[in-house]
């Protein structure tokens, strides 16, 4: 096992459940260019049920948001337990948790990369950044084979750690390895990419360098229009994090009495919900509501970087519980007035 737009979506009775709380999506991959060939959606209710057949350990992806290469075994065993009217015929098939914002009006490039290419309507690519080793990420060898015909254009950077790391896994990380490709007559998008990530570097990523970096992916104008209009209606603001908190009534009236400016401090570990948006799915609001008596959820902005390094325990995670003597430091952090949402 191992920006997303999509194929539409197959929704027939034996792949959807309009009772079931999470959404997840099946594709089939096609094998000459990598791309989703079709998908089902389907639902699940009970996301153990779901790790158990992936045979994931307790602990390992506890919000399911990885993306999951499958075995054909693990392929018919989804589709018996979930009665799924989905063949994949032999191709790779892909796992994933359906994220709410993947409803865009125009295909992203993500998981499409190679076919745009070649059709001309992409003329850059830049493959995520990614440990090493391998000196390979998946489907390079697909891209490749367009290197070799001179269509594409490639090169590689690779980031040396200052010493090497040891991941969960229990491989050895060397540093981080980035690919790109471009098409014959755009190569001067790569040099331009990195002048843009070094300017990032200083400055922080913002509005024009999110715009910059979709204009040099070979994004329309009205495509990067849309977009930065999407993260404008979702409150969403680059360096900043999002934290949701479910709350008590005392603990909601002793944040109206600061002026919302504040939590209660000292009282008990905050269970914290870390987002770029405003929206939270079922199985959020059921962790963080888990054994409370809730009168309200809250949401608030943080500097990112600032909560993740110095406040929270793992800056990877989504999920935080924060032992209450760190609650006077996440006061600190606070920007702006606390909002209260309601259940």
């Amino acid at each position: 096992m191992a920006r997303t737009g999509r194929f539409p979506v197959m929704k027939n009775d034996a792949c959807w459940s309009s009772m079931q709380p999470l959404r997840f999506v099946l594709q089939a991959i096609d094998p000459e260019f990598g791309h989703p060939a079709f998908e089902c959606m389907f639902m699940v209710e009970r996301p153990d049920e779901l790790r158990a057949i992936l045979g994931l350990e307790a602990g390992l992806d506890p919000d399911l948001t990885s993306r999951y290469r499958l075995e054909p075994r693990e392929v018919s065993a989804l589709t018996r337990h979930f009665a799924l009217g989905f063949d994949p015929g032999g191709r790779q098939t892909a796992l994933f948790k359906w994220m709410p914002r993947e409803a865009m009006p125009y295909l992203a490039h993500t998981g499409y990369e190679l076919v745009l290419m070649i059709d001309g309507r992409k003329p850059f690519a830049r493959m995520q950044e990614d440990v090493y080793p391998p000196l390979r990420f998946e489907g390079e060898e697909q891209f490749d084979r367009f290197v070799a015909e001179g269509l594409l254009h490639k090169e590689e950077e690779l980031e040396p750690f200052a010493e090497p790391t040891r991941r969960a896994d229990g491989r050895t990380a060397e540093g981080l390895r980035t690919v790109y490709y471009a098409r014959k007559g755009e190569e001067w998008r790569i040099p331009a990419w990195k002048l843009v990530s070094r300017a990032a570097a200083k400055t922080g990523w913002n509005d024009t360098l999110e715009r910059l970096e979709g204009m040099l992916l070979g994004y329309e104008d009205w495509q990067n229009d849309w977009w930065a209009d999407d993260r404008r209606r979702r409150g969403e603001q680059f360096g900043k994090l999002r934290l949701h908190l479910a709350v008590t009534a005392e603990e909601l009236a002793a944040i109206e009495t600061a002026g919302r400016r504040a939590l209660p401090a000292g009282q008990r570990a905050l269970r914290l919900l870390g987002s770029s948006s405003n929206e939270l799915d079922g199985d959020d609001r059921r962790w963080l509501t888990a054994g409370l008596d809730t009168a309200a959820l809250v949401r608030f902005s943080v500097p990112a970087h600032r909560f993740l390094t110095a406040v929270a325990d793992d800056p990877q995670a989504a999920r935080h519980d924060l032992p209450a003597d760190r609650v006077a430091a996440l006061n600190r952090l606070v920007e702006g007035e606390i909002e209260v949402l309601g259940l």
